[in-house]
């Protein structure tokens, strides 16, 4: 600094003595101080505001064209554009979104569970269950020809109750298809026979309370006329007839389950043993257990396979 200022004062004395060429000239091609021939206005606040295009506003630096990287006072702004499941203010930092702001948080919508198809059986199962069924001539040489059905009339009956009742578990369609099995002696009998109660039957044997009801549920006006004269013999036995055809009668016992012994649906014929459907039997139905019925469960369940 201090030579500069004695050559300085050098070239004033050569200049009065009429020596000025002998001082040194400036290089024509030193550009000059950014700020010596500028037009804009001198700076004199501390803070002069300009957009950049990475997204934000940021405080400029008066003696510089860059913007101040440690300055952001008047630095957020909200994008124009949210991302895809949210809105997040700006890091002013980066040009990303800030990944833990949500303060406009939009969850995605969730995808519902499909629901869980009804099972359904094949001939081959139902014959190896009910084989005394599986014949299509096998109905010609019982007492009751009438009431009997063989097992690939009872498989579409079966099937469709199977839907409409919504049992989707493999041991529930085993507990209700060997009690059924049981009671109607492999579909020979679709009304009580032993000792010939008025009011009983279906492929479930009902009694005639569970048959009312039934039978209301389904045919309300028809159920109603018939017991319009009172509960006779007679009028028990035209109201059971109402549910006596092949849908009505082998859905009898998917009906029971899913009304009248709730706990067991979904519930405690869960694990599909031998114990759930004895229990089943006696608490459920409320019917006597033998041996009888151990062995048709046990072929309808070994039938249909998990």
């Amino acid at each position: 600094m201090k030579y500069s200022f004695a050559i300085g004062a050098a070239c004033v004395f050569l200049a009065q003595g009429g020596l000025a060429g002998k001082c040194p000239q400036p290089s024509v091609s030193s550009p000059p101080p950014p700020y010596a021939t500028s037009s804009a206005p001198l700076v004199t606040s501390t803070e002069q505001y300009e957009t950049f295009p990475s997204g934000y506003t940021s405080v400029k630096d008066p003696y510089s064209t860059r913007p101040m990287s440690s300055d952001y006072s008047a630095s957020l702004t909200v994008p124009s554009t949210p991302p895809t499941f949210y809105t997040s203010v700006k890091d002013p930092f980066t040009t990303l979104p800030m990944s833990t702001d949500f303060s406009y948080s939009t969850p995605p919508t969730p995808v519902p569970t499909p629901p869980v198809k009804a099972l359904q059986l094949t001939l081959n199962q139902l014959d190896a269950a009910i084989p005394a069924r599986a014949a299509s001539d096998s109905c010609a040489s019982v007492s009751t020809p009438a009431e009997c059905a063989t097992n690939a009339k009872a498989l579409v009956a079966i099937n469709k109750a199977l839907v409409k009742y919504g049992i989707t578990k493999r041991s529930e369609a085993v507990a209700v298809i060997a009690l059924m099995a049981y009671e109607s002696g492999s579909w020979q009998y679709n009304t009580n026979h032993f000792p010939g109660r008025a009011g009983q039957g279906t492929r479930a044997m009902l009694m005639f309370n569970f048959v009312e009801s039934y039978a209301k549920s389904l045919h309300p006006e028809e159920a109603s006329k018939a017991l319009a004269g009172g509960i006779t013999d007679a009028s028990m036995n035209a109201v059971r007839a109402l549910v006596l055809n092949d849908d009505d009668s082998f859905g009898a016992g998917f009906w029971y389950l899913v009304t009248n012994a709730k706990a067991y649906h979904n519930g405690k014929l869960g694990d599909g043993s031998l114990d759930d459907f004895m229990d089943y039997v006696v608490t459920g139905v409320g019917a006597s257990w033998d041996n009888a019925r151990k062995i048709i469960w046990q072929a309808v369940n070994n039938a249909i396979a998990a």
